[in-house]
């Protein structure tokens, strides 16, 4: 059960992203366009400013799920195996530990700017900020997955000899 809807989550996580990659995409030609005949959308930088806060923690959390982000794992790669193994599991929990952090004042940054409204489309704030902790949340999930798969054997500790292009 917990496994159908971690699927389910990753899958409405890729859409969303994907939907507000194009919307951006799109806000932005229109907005340009707009402007250069005269009549810009006032709104529309504004509107893109938020959307783009969403799909930038969705795009957070993608990466982690496919252990994209930077690392320099140079002295990682000379202990042995085991040693790896143990010092992966501490940085996953360290990095659980800032998620948690960062998700509780998260939550706190989006509901103290709740009362204040964007100035060109008077919605609330916590609309753009609301990302925050959501993102991280996000995060926070996937890390304890692969901190569970790894804990079950599941996951590989990579070696020296493994090459992964990341770009």
């Amino acid at each position: 059960m917990i496994v159908s809807m971690l699927a389910a989550l990753r899958s409405i996580e890729r859409v969303l992203a994907s939907v507000l990659l194009v919307a951006i995409v799109t806000l932005v030609v229109v907005a340009s366009a707009t402007r250069y005949l005269g009549s810009p959308v006032i709104w529309a930088i504004e509107v893109t400013q938020a959307m783009f806060v969403w799909l930038c923690v969705f795009a957070a959390d993608l990466t982690l799920q496919r252990a994209g982000h930077f690392s320099v794992d140079l002295f990682a790669n000379l202990l042995p195996r085991r040693a790896r193994q143990v010092l992966d599991v501490f940085n996953i929990l360290l990095a659980g530990a800032l998620l948690v952090v960062l998700t509780y004042h998260g939550a706190r940054f989006a509901s103290i700017t709740g009362g204040r409204p964007l100035p060109m489309t008077g919605v609330t704030s916590a609309v753009a900020t609301a990302a925050l902790p959501v993102g991280f949340a996000l995060m926070l999930i996937t890390l304890t997955e692969q901190l569970v798969a790894r804990l079950r054997g599941r996951a590989t500790v990579t070696t020296s000899d493994d090459v992964r292009e990341v770009m």
